[in-house]
């Protein structure tokens, strides 16, 4: 069961663009500072701080063109201005850091500094970040209005031509629709976010219209008026793209979220929330993110995504900032503890429980007492405690019912039926059961009402655009006919002619260089005398193979793919046939150029796909091929590269001796990225060498191959070094690889290992 409901911190991110005004600052430095506020006002504060304490106070002020320039190459000075706006920048990370005394504190300093220099404007923009801090922090606008009034009032008596004046009358307006939009005034909202859209048109910043366009949009939304919200939002969403603003698009990406949500189209709400993450994830002291992945949990755990869910649980519950909140804190733990029982592991699930449980007692936080009654009744139904499940329920229900919540006593309800039903008291289960038919038809009514409105209002707005439309294709069409009247046939002809032959020679260079590129990743890709894939061909290829054989095993691992994917395991096979090199010392260069054109063209008619062979180097071949089964005999694909050389020209005079190194890929079975493509090559060439050692060293006449491979349980970190072959030694010597091959003298072949 999940519930979307406004905990403290997603109060705070839900006013955040109301705090911070897009705004050009007298720094450069300060300018980085104010646009870390809201991502990472820990840092945003060491650069405010930084600057202030580094920096001496100058007596002038900003008022001439050069003392700009002045301070941004003299890092030893601030003026006035840039000093106020350091301490703004220092009140808003205050603020979201959990410290509003010392915030108001910055902003009293502003203003003194203000007042003692004489810069009325800014001494009033001071006192608009005041007020909208309060706001925040009291949500009482018996505190904040009279700071606007005032504000206003001042305002008016000084000439507000200049773009600060407008830009203040702006944010005085936005300040004003916030909060008779929070006190539930909409129509005197819509007209003070109508005013300042006025300003807005004047002041032409485009981060400001953006900002704009969100607080305008969740307005709509906090009065589910979903269709208007859409069209704010997806304006700030595509306005974000268009500019390439990643902070205003996390915002609108969120925002989306919350509609989407609401309207219980969660893949869209996912998405949403996605793209908010991708943002704020680059930030480690990021305040948002830890919302952004609550939220992300909570939709996975309501599409039934139990072990998605609780992954992004548990990352909330390490992130530094969330346990500062006490109903964060106790939240998350019901939704863990939620999470536990759909998975039936009843233990943890009481474990979690019981820690809400405790840190509930010390608060008074209805809704989330009710829900933790709710889950206790839950569970002991679960574990067969009928009686306590009856009692707790019927208090979560009768306190779901004083906090008017509709989906606690609608739990409640079937909790109680199940409950009953279990002890005999069919009567009594019947009416629960009636009782949450009730109110599960009632909440149904509601959503089909909230849907019918919706309809009518998109139907609405797809009449106003087809109109549109309609206005647009007339427009367009006077303007064809007007063109028409001013070209001659002439020119129509010219320009004909002009495109036939462009489009002619166009079409002859792409055919040309088409050729070109393909006959050239012929040359490029292609060994020369073989004429079969070479090794640039593998080093292109196989990173990328291996990679997605890797993410593919990864996604199985996370519970995203049902099955495992078989075919995305691969044997690897580096064998060497000695008589390709030994023909050229024998009978000559162009016997032994003609003798591996023609051993190319045999041994590439007998690979299919989708089997790969690459000329490795000189008489050496790699051969790569699915194995979907891991116990697969190694002494199968041996014989198979045999009787290749054994069918190759069989009246010829050549050695038939090959040398063969095989090993499987994923190499670690439970670490699939730890052997990278390049280490994987180490390992093969290492295990042909073994082959190659057995022959030499232990005066074997024939063909000999080695398969390296590791054992279930074997460490990643036992491979995590820059020199792979000493690694895979130390392993052999360890155990951890086994080694099969036509020896079969496994401690001979370490021996041999351990000697080179």
């Amino acid at each position: 069961m999940k519930w979307f409901a406004w905990s403290p911190f997603a109060l705070l991110l839900f006013l955040w663009t109301s705090s911070v005004q897009a705004k050009i600052y007298t720094s450069p430095v300060l300018n980085e500072a104010a646009k870390l506020v809201e991502i990472d006002p820990k840092k945003s504060k060491l650069i405010a701080e930084k600057f202030l304490t580094q920096r001496k106070l100058t007596d002038k002020s900003l008022k001439g063109p050069t003392s700009l320039p002045r301070e941004d190459t003299d890092t030893t000075l601030r003026t006035p201005n840039s000093t106020i706006d350091a301490f703004h920048v220092l009140a808003q990370a205050e603020f979201l850091l959990g410290k509003p005394k010392l915030a108001l504190s910055h902003l009293e300093n502003a203003e003194d500094l203000a007042t003692q220099y004489r810069l009325p404007f800014i001494q009033l923009a001071t006192k608009l970040l005041r007020a909208d801090l309060l706001w925040q922090q009291t949500q009482d606008p018996d505190r904040v209005i009279p700071i606007l009034d005032d504000v206003q009032s001042t305002l008016n008596k000084l000439p507000t031509a200049t773009q600060l004046g407008r830009g203040l009358f702006y944010e005085l307006s936005m300040q004003r629709a916030e909060i008779y939009s929070v006190q539930g005034n909409q129509d005197q909202a819509e007209e003070a976010f109508t005013k300042a859209h006025q300003y807005l048109t004047d002041i032409g910043n485009l981060e400001i219209t953006i900002e704009y366009h969100l607080l305008v949009g969740k307005h709509f939304l906090r009065y589910k008026r979903y269709d208007n919200a859409l069209t704010e939002l997806l304006t700030s969403y595509w306005k974000s793209i268009e500019s390439d603003a990643s902070l205003q698009l996390a915002k609108a990406n969120y925002q989306l979220a919350q509609l989407f949500m609401q309207r219980q189209v969660l893949d869209k709400a996912l998405e949403h929330l996605s793209g908010a993450a991708d943002f704020y994830g680059k930030f480690e002291h990021s305040l948002v993110l830890a919302d952004v992945l609550k939220q992300m949990a909570d939709i996975y755990f309501l599409q039934g995504k139990y072990n998605l869910a609780l992954v992004h649980y548990f990352n909330v519950l390490d992130h530094e900032y969330f346990a500062r909140d006490v109903y964060d804190v106790i939240d998350l733990r019901l939704s863990i503890a939620d999470t536990y029982l759909q998975l039936f592991n009843f233990t943890l699930a009481e474990q979690y429980l019981d820690k809400a449980r405790n840190l509930v007692t010390y608060t008074e936080i209805k809704p989330l007492k009710a829900r933790t009654l709710l889950l206790t009744a839950t569970l002991a139904l679960q574990q067969n405690e009928i009686q306590e499940a009856i009692d707790t329920a019927k208090e979560a229900q009768f306190l779901g019912q004083e906090i008017n919540n509709f989906a606690i006593m609608k739990k409640s309800f079937l909790v109680l039926t199940s409950a009953y039903e279990e002890k005999g008291m069919y009567e009594e289960s019947l009416l629960a059961l009636k009782n949450y038919s009730a109110i599960a038809a009632n909440q149904q009514e509601r959503l089909s009402q909230i849907n019918e409105n919706v309809l009518r209002q998109q139907k609405d707005i797809i009449e106003q655009s087809l109109h549109y439309k309609g206005l647009e294709v007339d427009l367009s069409v006077a303007k064809n006919e007007y063109q028409r009247f001013q070209k001659t046939a002439f020119g129509l002809f010219i320009l004909s002619l002009i495109f036939i032959i462009l489009s002619i020679r166009r079409g002859y260079i792409i055919s040309n260089l088409t050729e070109q590129v393909t006959s050239l990743s012929k040359d490029l890709f292609t060994h020369t005398r073989s004429g079969l894939q070479n090794l640039k061909k593998l080093n292109n290829k196989l990173p990328g193979s291996l990679k997605r054989s890797s993410a593919n095993f990864e996604q199985w691992q996370m519970g995203e793919l049902i099955n495992e994917p078989f075919s995305d395991r691969l044997r690897f096979a580096m064998f060497d046939f000695p008589f390709l090199r030994h023909t050229y010392l024998a009978q000559g260069y162009q016997a032994g150029l003609n003798l591996e054109r023609a051993f190319g063209d045999f041994i590439s008619s007998k690979i299919s796909e989708p089997a790969r062979l690459y000329h490795f180097s000189d008489g050496m071949f790699l051969y790569v091929e699915p194995n979907t089964d891991p116990n697969t005999n190694p002494q199968d694909m041996f014989d198979r590269i045999g009787s290749w050389i054994s069918d190759f020209e069989p009246n010829r005079k050549i050695s038939r001796k090959v040398r063969v190194g095989m090993a499987d890929y994923p190499f670690l079975p439970r670490a699939y990225t730890a052997i990278n493509d390049q280490e994987l090559i180490d390992i093969l060439l290492m295990s042909t060498h073994l082959a190659r050692s057995i022959e030499k060293n232990r005066n074997i006449d024939g063909s000999q191959w080695v398969y390296l491979r590791a054992i279930e349980n074997a460490p990643a970190a036992s491979f995590a070094t820059d020199d792979i072959r000493s690694a895979c030694k130390q392993a052999l010597n360890q155990g951890l690889i086994k080694v099969q091959s036509s020896y079969q003298n496994e401690e001979d072949i370490k021996n041999l290992t351990l000697a080179e």
